[in-house]
């Protein structure tokens, strides 16, 4: 026989007690990472185009990744800061240069990896795709930190 507990006259719930519940929101991020997936892969063909385009038109290397690499993050900026997270404040010219100021480092990053690996014999192509396991992620956690407090003290949903 077991001792009779305090609230055993209430009402057993019909749920398992030693489940965890599921995460608020959790659907909501699901969305919400596929739709900034959806802006970066247009953000990764823009980047391609414009590269390609720069080149066939005589552009140096360097000068052209530049400018598509800015185009790319700068339209997966615009794409994403209001309708993936949320933010629903007026344009900040400093929220966009702190963005900036990331993807440059995040892109010197990415380049010394994507030379690192082409070092090791990976073709150029398969190299700057096997840095995207690691590259989408980081660019996602940080717009989430970028937007969030700006997000939270609007009234938007949490990023």
């Amino acid at each position: 026989m077991t001792p009779a507990s305090p609230s055993s006259s209430a009402p057993r719930s019909t749920t398992r007690r030693h489940q965890p519940a599921r995460p608020a929101g959790l659907r909501t991020r699901g969305v919400q990472v596929l739709q900034f997936a959806a802006a970066s892969g247009a953000g990764l063909g823009i980047d391609f185009a414009a590269f390609l385009l720069l080149l066939g038109a005589g552009a140096a290397p360097v000068p052209a990744q530049a400018l598509s690499g800015f185009a790319a993050v700068s339209f997966v900026y615009f794409s994403s800061v209001h309708r993936v997270f949320g933010y629903s404040g007026r344009f900040l010219l400093g929220l966009f240069a702190v963005y900036l100021v990331y993807q440059a480092a995040s892109v010197a990053a990415a380049a010394f990896a994507v030379g690192a690996l082409i070092g090791h014999g990976f073709a150029p192509v398969a190299a700057k795709l096997l840095i995207l396991p690691v590259t989408f992620p980081a660019n996602y956690l940080f717009m989430a930190l970028l937007t969030r407090r700006r997000v939270l003290s609007t009234g938007g949903a949490a990023a």
